[in-house]
């Protein structure tokens, strides 16, 4: 564990521009892990329907008219509120993913925070080197826009090596099982 192991204790925050690999077992929720601050300028990546997401977010005191959400699913899904969100993409296009992203960054304008709720999805439908890589240029990419990142996986459902070659992009990692 880290410095910053503690960051994601309630009235805690990570340090602007931070890059955290977070391990959750597979009943927990990783919005319920956003630091106290990140309740605007929030951008989710997430296997979840949209409506699903937003409320889980108004639940945490997020704002949703300035949260973003960005689908991973291989079906349409309908969303009608405040919360941003766009066609969603195949778990498999990270290419797609990454150009979305480098957009909804530019957008943003100012430091916020980025949500990956599940690298395991990922890690299903693409290769382990092309995930490996698009973690490593996804944090680079947040740090050079001052955007604080976590990237949540179940612990238990990826391999040591995989988490080991996934620490390699982060600033620090929590492990929350």
């Amino acid at each position: 564990m880290s410095a910053n192991e503690d960051a994601l204790q309630p009235g805690l925050s990570l340090e602007q521009g931070t890059q955290l690999l977070l391990s959750l077992s597979s009943m927990q929720s990783p919005i319920a892990h956003l630091p106290a601050d990140a309740s605007r300028n929030v951008i989710v990546v997430s296997s979840k329907p949209s409506a699903t997401v937003a409320d889980r977010l108004a639940e945490e005191g997020a704002e949703l008219s300035a949260v973003a959400h960005i689908p991973i699913s291989g079906a349409e899904t309908e969303y009608e509120g405040p919360m941003w969100t766009c066609d969603p993409l195949v778990p498999d296009d990270l290419t797609g993913l990454s150009m979305r992203l480098s957009r909804a960054f530019e957008a943003l304008g100012e430091s916020g925070y980025l949500l990956v709720e599940n690298l395991n999805v990922f890690l299903m439908y693409a290769a382990e080197n092309r995930v490996v890589r698009f973690v490593d240029h996804l944090t680079e990419l947040a740090e050079d826009h001052d955007i604080t990142g976590i990237y949540t996986l179940v612990g238990d459902a990826v391999g040591e090596e995989t988490c080991d070659r996934l620490r390699l992009s982060v600033d620090t990692e929590v492990d929350r099982r």
